[in-house]
């Protein structure tokens, strides 16, 4: 068993990525409760599309963005940090894709580059892994010495 340090920046992408995947469950559960019921859980007096995007939705990417980022610097990165923009980004594309299906409009372009994003995001998870068991593989090979 190897029991794991971990950096400030590593507690802090954490908590970000946690914090992204709050927000964006909350917005996937009030929006599916709104196409059902007309009304979501939140209140009506929180405006939730200022600029006709979802405020929770845009913040959630912008804080995988952030995670993401911060943990670039390191090597090390966190295993909640990746599993949540893997999850994460995964859940954005797939949501966004399925809405746009629901819906009479069908993928415009706006929907279209956050269906995208989603997806990049989940992409640089999936580069986090890599790059992880990369530097595995290459640390255990660096670590055997062979005999001449």
């Amino acid at each position: 068993m190897q029991i794991e340090i971990k950096s400030y920046n590593q507690r802090v992408s954490e908590l970000l990525a946690i914090t992204a995947m709050t927000l964006l469950l909350i917005h996937i559960i009030d929006g599916s409760i709104e196409r059902i019921y007309k009304h979501g859980f939140l209140p009506v007096s929180v405006d939730k599309r200022p600029f006709g995007i979802s405020n929770l939705g845009i913040t959630s990417i912008f804080l995988f963005f952030l995670a993401f980022a911060i943990e670039t610097r390191k090597r090390n990165i966190a295993k909640v940090t990746t599993t949540l923009l893997i999850v994460g980004g995964a859940l954005i594309g797939t949501s966004v894709l399925g809405a746009s299906i629901m819906d009479k409009w069908g993928l415009v372009p706006r929907l279209l580059v956050l269906c995208m994003t989603g997806y990049v995001i989940m992409g640089l998870g999936i580069l986090k892994v890599c790059q992880k068991q990369q530097h595995k593989k290459s640390s255990s090979l660096s670590s055997h010495h062979f005999p001449h």
